[in-house]
């Protein structure tokens, strides 16, 4: 076991009820290492897994009060952007990066040793992220290589993985591709609904009801047309409810345009009501069960919403990613709501 101290930075207020309005809600720690935490998956109440740059991964069995490093041996050049846990003794763990600096890795012993999986072949290509729809199948998704997005799948919890034939893939436009900003540019729902979100050229969202062998292209009404613009973060509440959160990161304060949300499942999709969008660009987003509410968070400042239509800013400092009632980001910094 390699413990990981950690320091308390500040407390927000206890929820009694998810009527509740979240306001301070985020209780925060700092992993002294101070690794960028992208990758972030909630297990339960009390353990979660992170994972970031410099090779970091770590877990927490206690609600973030303390966190032990787990990482893979020989990996302090990979950054790991994205983690799917099973439990508290298996996950599955992307890095991403151009050409062989995207890897998939897996452990199933708590991290105590991690098997490599695949590595990416493509010079060109970049992994983005990863989601299971359940024990069993999950997705893949990366940027293009040769004009179609990189899927792949698993039937067996992430063991082995196929690539999508090329002429299945979605067909990408010169200059748009997926953002790996917080491992959440893919979302799944049962029965084989899969959305995959896209920015750069164009901001679209890509749409599966077949475990994503096909798929069907919608334009949305975020703002793109540059390198650093577009939908960050895709989550659904439901196979309907659904919210698309990004913005320009090389552009932060931009409000215009950085939210939308659909009720037909993603088939088409509606702009946060003007003047009542989230503060700023935001990198991640979740469906809170217990607060009954959508929490979209970016490296400035985090957002919460009954609806997808109209956001209020959370008194919180700002993350990377957040998953239920977990978030993590810059500085090493991981924060968890209060009574989640």
């Amino acid at each position: 076991m390699r413990p990981l101290l950690i320091a308390l930075l500040c407390a927000g207020a206890t929820l009694a009820s998810c009527t509740q309005v979240p306001s301070a809600v985020v209780n925060t720690a700092e992993i002294q290492s101070k690794p960028s935490l992208r990758g972030l998956s909630r297990v339960d109440a009390q353990h979660a897994w992170v994972s970031g740059s410099g090779g970091s991964v770590a877990r927490s069995a206690d609600g973030g009060l303390s966190w032990e490093l787990v990482p893979p041996d020989d990996t302090a050049e990979l950054d790991f952007r994205d983690i799917h846990a099973f439990s508290w003794d298996e996950a599955v763990l992307m890095s991403a990066g151009e050409g062989t600096a995207s890897n998939l890795l897996r452990t199933e012993d708590g991290g105590q040793s991690w098997q490599l999986i695949v590595t990416n072949s493509a010079p060109k290509g970049f992994w983005d992220g990863i989601a299971f729809w359940d024990e069993h199948r999950g997705l893949l998704v990366g940027d293009p290589v040769d004009g179609r997005l990189t899927v792949m799948y698993t039937t067996d919890g992430g063991r082995s993985w196929d690539t999508l034939a090329s002429r299945s893939a979605p067909q990408s436009i010169e200059g748009e591709f997926a953002f790996a900003a917080s491992g959440t540019s893919v979302a799944l729902q049962p029965g084989g609904l899969a959305w995959i979100a896209t920015g750069g050229t164009r901001a679209k969202v890509y749409r599966s009801s077949d475990f994503g062998q096909s798929w069907q292209t919608i334009d949305t009404p975020i703002a793109a047309a540059s390198a650093g613009a577009g939908i960050f973060s895709i989550a659904f509440s439901n196979r309907f409810h659904g919210v698309i959160v990004g913005g320009d990161y090389l552009a932060p304060e931009k409000r215009h345009n950085i939210a939308a949300y659909t009720t037909d499942g993603g088939l088409s999709w509606t702009a946060a009501e003007e003047g009542f969008e989230p503060g700023g660009y935001r990198s991640g987003l979740t469906w809170c069960n217990r607060l009954m509410s959508w929490i979209a968070v970016g490296p400035d400042g985090a957002d919460y919403s009954r609806d997808g239509q109209r956001w209020h800013a959370l008194e919180t400092p700002g993350f990377h990613s957040v998953d239920q009632g977990w978030a993590s980001g810059g500085s090493g910094r991981v924060g968890r709501v209060l009574n989640d």
